[in-house]
This record gives structure tokens, sequence and C-alpha cells, in this order.
């Protein structure tokens, strides 16, 4: 079998490729390789905690919300992706704003939000380490130090996060 190969031809094939091609493509997120910022707290007072993970490099945010209405715990996360442009102070500015009153009106947007699978991130066990008392209102609430298991997930063409796992502290309302 003979092929042949056009000027017209070739240009629609590449054409086809290029534009089925992610902009940005197999970024390896490894929580080695990231910097870790953790928020139980709001002007408002205690709130779910926030784990953002920063992978610089890769510019690239995952973060993770931690429920702490009750000791069940549920884990949320999402993967951020920004622009390649985007500097470390623009990750950090656009942390900030996530949590807290917005100071910062020059942040990058994301161009890709993924959010991972129900069950891919989980409290596997918790332990009371003492209790606080809320700033705003002094209602007592348990410190607990949580593990949690965050599987492997990737999403094809964009990123693939490792599997790890790590602790974090949460503020839960005691009844």
């Amino acid at each position: 079998m003979k092929f042949h190969l056009t000027i017209p031809g070739l240009l629609s094939a590449l054409t086809l490729t290029l534009l089925s091609s992610p902009l940005y493509a197999d970024r390896m997120l490894e929580d080695k390789k990231a910097e870790k910022r953790e928020v139980r707290q709001s002007m408002l007072g205690f709130r779910n905690t926030l784990l953002f993970y920063k992978f610089k490099d890769q510019k690239s945010i995952l973060v993770l919300s931690i429920g702490n209405k009750d000791e069940t715990f549920p884990v949320t996360g999402k993967i951020h992706l920004f622009d390649d442009a985007t500097t470390e102070e623009d990750l950090e500015k656009w942390i900030n704003n996530q949590h807290s009153d917005a100071l910062f009106i020059d942040v990058p947007e994301p161009v890709f939000i993924g959010e991972l699978p129900k069950g891919s991130c989980k409290v596997t066990s918790h332990k009371q380490t003492d209790t606080s008392k809320n700033p705003t209102d002094s209602e007592t609430f348990k410190n607990c130090e949580v593990k949690l298991s965050i599987k492997e997930h990737a999403v094809d063409q964009k990123f693939k996060l490792s599997a790890f796992t790590d602790t974090a502290r949460v503020h839960v309302k005691d009844k």
C-alpha cells in the first residue's frame, strides 16, 4: 500500500494533532515537591480545614477541604492548573484569596480545574488532642489531628497526582 502525502493533507493532519493536544500536558504532582499551607480559622472563627499544596514548578495547586461539622471528616479535593507564565507570587495571592477577604484583585485564574473523584481523599484515623474556644463566640471545639490518604489520580494529558498520606488538624464543634 502506497501513501501519497500532499501539503494540504499534511497541514490538515498537523492542525488536527495540534487541536487535539492539550495546552498543558502531563504535570506530575508529587506531595514531596509541594509546599503545604493549612487554614482552620477565618475572620468569622473556626472553619472547615483547608489544605493548599502548592506545586510551584508545575504551576498547580491541590486544595483539600476537610469538613468540621462532626467527626466523619468528609474530604473533597480539586486540582487547579495555572498558565505557565504564572509566578510563585501569583500562586500565593490566589491561595490567600481562597480563604481570606480577597485582598488581591490581580490574581490568575486557573486554566483547568479538576475535581478529585469521591472517595479518593479520606480521613483514615483521628484523635482528639485538646479543646479550644472559638474566638468569635467562645463555643468549645475539639481539636483533632487527622490522618489523610489521597489516592493517585490522573486526567489524561493534564496532570497526574501521586498517591500520598498526610496529617492535618481540624476544629470540630463540641456537642
